[in-house]
């Protein structure tokens, strides 16, 4: 198996420090490059733009008073630049007056250290600027996020009720009444819309839930587990004649889950597994020990996942290249989720080949 945890060297926070006296750039360079930040040294206003419109830092300690662009006008051309607008800036300056005071701040400075500085001081205080830039940072993600989100969630509910709505009005007209067949067709995709809507969003609130709560597990039966997902998923099945079967290698496994997030996993694999499986096909669940953990996988006899799809498997908001065989909706959330949710559990969740075609979604779950 793939090693699928992978590590990646920490980049330090860059610091520009913009002076004309090259002694002060050489004693800030010392100290911030001793407490581990990577420092641009730089003796010019109009250099500092330059070098900050390409390689923008994390923050700028930045001299008041230099020949040619002053501070005040190298703060006002970083703020004129989007990709440097947000970048923190602190005046470090020898002036003491207070209207110099005031008009940093106006100007858009977050913070005024005074020469001689006490070195400490201005440790701390780059810190923590860095540490209010991060955290504004995260929050904007999260925000953009979720609002990449919900828009996500509301277009994937509007095709389940759009078809709901199309079924519906079909069934209004009266040259249905008299065909059967066509009657129970739209019955049925009535009903499988109305199911996959309640899935998404039961399984979206749910790992809401967890994602701000955390997740309690308890001893769980992996069988009993497994069982239970496929009575709920076997009408799905059905309407698509797919065959249903659950093969369990080792009996009486143990494992720590919480349960409806556990069943919500596997039901969403299964969903997919049917979703992407050719009519009158088969979809197979396992249940088995893998070394000190339990290994459920979901199988099917679909055109699997190319490797150009793979990377991007369980990633938010992707829609890979295959496409469903019965004409169902996909959201590009559903597999994020499952993952997110299994991650959550202690657990994991990872795409293998099926041995002579079709897909395996394994699903891992620590042994209690």
């Amino acid at each position: 198996m793939p090693n699928r945890f992978l590590s990646a060297a920490v980049a330090l926070p860059v610091i520009m420090v913009v002076d004309d006296q090259a002694a002060n750039v050489q004693v800030l360079g010392q100290l911030l490059t001793h407490a581990e930040f990577d420092v641009v040294p730089v003796l010019d206003g109009a250099e500092a733009l330059a070098l900050a419109e390409h390689s923008p830092p994390d923050l700028v300690l930045l001299d008041m008073r230099m020949p040619g662009l002053d501070g005040f006008a190298v703060l006002e051309g970083l703020q004129a630049m989007a990709q440097t607008r947000h970048v923190p800036v602190v005046f470090l300056t020898a002036d003491h007056e207070r209207d110099s005071l005031v008009r940093a701040f106006s100007a858009g400075a977050v913070d005024y250290i005074t020469k001689p500085f006490i070195a400490e001081e201005l440790l701390a205080r780059v810190r923590t600027h860095l540490d209010l830039k991060r955290s504004r940072e995260r929050l904007a993600r999260v925000a953009e996020e979720r609002q990449r989100m919900a828009e996500i969630v509301s277009h994937d509910l509007r095709n389940h009720f759009g078809n709901i709505l199309f079924s519906l009005d079909m069934l209004r007209e009266s040259h249905v009444d008299s065909d059967a067949n066509q009657r129970a067709r739209l019955f049925d995709s009535i009903r499988a819309s109305a199911d996959a809507g309640l899935l998404f969003v039961t399984a979206f609130l749910d790992q809401q839930q967890d994602a701000s709560q955390g997740v309690p597990v308890a001893e769980v039966d992996a069988a009993t587990l497994a069982r239970a997902a496929l009575d709920l998923i076997a009408p799905q099945a059905a309407r698509k004649g797919i065959a249903l079967s659950l093969v369990v290698e080792d009996t009486g496994l143990r494992v720590l889950a919480e349960r409806a997030g556990a069943g919500h996993v596997l039901q969403n694999l299964l969903s997919n597994a049917i979703k992407y499986g050719p009519p009158d096909g088969e979809v197979m669940l396992s249940v088995a020990r893998r070394g000190d953990v339990a290994a459920l996988g979901v199988h099917d006899r679909g055109p699997g996942i190319p490797p150009r799809d793979r990377e991007r498997l369980f990633r938010r908001f992707v829609r890979l290249g295959a496409t469903p065989t019965g004409g169902e909706t996909s959201t590009g959330l559903g597999l994020a989720l499952a993952k997110q949710r299994a991650r959550a559990m202690g657990g994991d969740l990872w795409y293998e080949d099926r041995p002579g075609g079709g897909a395996s979604f394994v699903f891992e779950l620590p042994l209690a």
